[in-house]
Order: structure tokens, then C-alpha cells, then sequence
């Protein structure tokens, strides 16, 4: 839970992720608080895909006259590998989702840095790193055992044929 008088503000972002319990509040009810607090920037992302489309962005904007705020809808964008997202101001990144496909995370959210020209790495993208890198390391390290290994039989040997 975010506390807006705790916090002293309101949240920069909201990303609201939709369920079927909570489709109609998080369409309907949600956009009217968060406007009202003055969240400027308001995502609503649908797993199910029942939401056409499934990832939608809204930035707060004040009508003409100083009238009350409201959402308007931010431009869907396509990125490279056939992502579809929209970009948010307020965090500098891109927020998609993965195209159908062979992979078990495809249609899932992922973010994408325009200022570095690529997606940031999932979590199960970051773990399967650190999983490569520990063997890659765990197999250096059995290398300079085995090496190390085949130092010390050199040296005792060459030892025995000094003494004899």
C-alpha cells in the first residue's frame, strides 16, 4: 500500500495489474482517485488479455481553464522484436509486452530503455545470467584445481629426479 500523507506526495506511476475481480474498479473507479491525487502517470496491464489492448498508459493532463485533471490515453509504440508499449515519461522507459510466441514468459511484461536501444533483463533472464555465470565460474575454478593438481605432480616429480 502506498500512503499518499505518509509519502508526503502521491506515486509518480501506477501500474495496475487487472483480474477479473477487480477489471471494473481498476477501469472505472481507480483512474478518478488517482486523478484526483494527481498520479501522473497511470498504466493498466491485463495478463488475461481480456482488455483490448491488454497494456494501456495514461498521463494526467489539465483541462482547459484549470478544469478538473484527467487521463489522456499515452500512443502505443512498437519496439524492436515485435514488442508492443507505451512509453512513460516519468520513468524514462518503456513498458511492454512480449509478442506471442515459443517462449514461456511471451506476453508478459517487459521493459524497454530508449536510451540504450534494448529491453532490461526479466528476472528469469537475470537468474538464468547468475546460473551461467556460476558454472562458468565453478568450471574455472575445477580448471585451476586440475591445473594446480598437475603443477604439484610435476614438482614432485622433478624433485625425485633431482634427488636421484
Amino acid at each position: 500500500s502506498y500512503v499518499v500523507w505518509e509519502e508526503g506526495k502521491p506515486p509518480d506511476f501506477v501500474l495496475e495489474v487487472v483480474s477479473s475481480s477487480s477489471r471494473r474498479q481498476d477501469e472505472k473507479e481507480k483512474p478518478g482517485v488517482y486523478a484526483k491525487i494527481g498520479v501522473p502517470e497511470f498504466f493498466l496491464y491485463d495478463p488475461e488479455g481480456k482488455l483490448k489492448p491488454a497494456l494501456s498508459g495514461y498521463e494526467l493532463r489539465t483541462g482547459r481553464d484549470g478544469a478538473c485533471p484527467k487521463y489522456r490515453r499515452l500512443p502505443e509504440e512498437r519496439f524492436p522484436g515485435g514488442a508492443v508499449g507505451v512509453r512513460s515519461e516519468v520513468l524514462d522507459l518503456c513498458l511492454c509486452t512480449k509478442p506471442p510466441g515459443p517462449e514461456p514468459l511471451d506476453g508478459s511484461l517487459c521493459w524497454y530503455d530508449p536510451a540504450a536501444g534494448e529491453f532490461l533483463p526479466t528476472r528469469h533472464e537475470l537468474a538464468d545470467g547468475k546460473r551461467q555465470a556460476e558454472a562458468k565460474v565453478e568450471a574455472s575454478d575445477a580448471r585451476a584445481r586440475a591445473s594446480a593438481a598437475r603443477v604439484a605432480e610435476l614438482e614432485a616429480l622433478i624433485e625425485r629426479m633431482r634427488r636421484g
